[in-house]
């Protein structure tokens, strides 16, 4: 798809954030950000600590990033630019950093001085991730609230020989044990004569993923999740407990949280 019809098919304009100590260079750079439609600065910083600061405070979607920082590396800058972390085009004067700017995580790095025609491709390639990255995020949006609308369902859990009706919403997940099932719920544990293969079909219109052979897991639950390698993620939990999930089920994960088109998901 060619770089206009891209720039049509946004809901808004890229915000950018231009990172270089040579006043001249943040000029150039703006310049060129002008002739782009679908790009807006949003600031320009000299040093990485202010490169930082702004990064948290304005959010930009694009930070382009000289190497050569008075205070810190351009690399410091882009590993350090917040937990929503922007992307990233690196510059450089010097032609020796472009596998290790890819390797970083950067989507793309220019020789400088900077042409027209190699900028407006670098924007190309960040305008494609950007869009990608946003029908992610539009489509677990879209997966969460749906789930959400859905009607509460209750299970059935004992303790103590008594028995509790349990809100699957207020579950955190559940796990094989021997003949029986145990029902996590914060700090609560329950058990039930179930089976994982069963609440598994019966639970999966309300959220509930397997992760395990044995854990069936409410990604209404799930804080945040880390890819651990091979295929494998550790999920934490708001309540603290961290679970990990088995190469096995990686695509069932993957199915109804699409994390594979963030730069994170790529790891999985």
């Amino acid at each position: 798809m060619s770089p206009d019809k891209l720039a049509h098919q946004s809901s808004r304009p890229m915000t950018l954030l231009i990172v270089d100590q040579e006043p001249l260079v943040r000029s150039e750079l703006a310049q060129l950000c002008r002739r782009v439609t679908d790009l807006q600065v949003v600031g320009q910083v000299e040093s990485g600590c202010a490169a930082i600061d702004a990064a948290e405070s304005l959010s930009p979607d694009v930070m382009i990033i000289d190497v050569a920082l008075p205070d810190m590396s351009g690399f410091d800058v882009l590993r350090g630019a917040g937990s929503l972390r922007p992307l990233g085009i690196m510059t450089s004067r010097q032609p020796g950093f472009g596998d290790r700017a890819l390797a970083e995580g950067a989507v793309d790095y220019l020789l400088k001085p900077v042409s027209a025609d190699r900028f407006a491709h670098a924007i190309g390639r960040v305008r494609q991730r950007h869009m990608i990255e946003e029908a992610a995020q539009a489509q677990l949006t879209r997966t969460v609230l749906g789930l959400l609308g859905r009607r509460p369902k209750l299970l059935v859990g004992e303790r103590q020989h008594r028995l509790y009706p349990l809100d699957v919403e207020k579950i955190d997940y559940i796990e094989a044990d021997g003949n029986y099932v145990t029902i996590r719920a914060g700090n609560q544990e329950y058990i039930s004569r179930d089976t994982i293969k069963r609440l598994t079909a019966e639970l999966s219109a309300f959220g509930f993923v397997r992760i395990d052979r044995s854990i069936l897991l409410n990604i209404r639950a799930v804080q945040f999740a880390e890819p651990v390698g091979h295929g494998t993620l550790a999920f934490t939990l708001s309540s603290g407990t961290c679970l990990h999930s088995s190469k096995t089920y990686r695509d069932v994960i993957l199915g109804i949280l699409p994390w594979r088109h963030c730069r994170a998901g790529a790891d999985i």
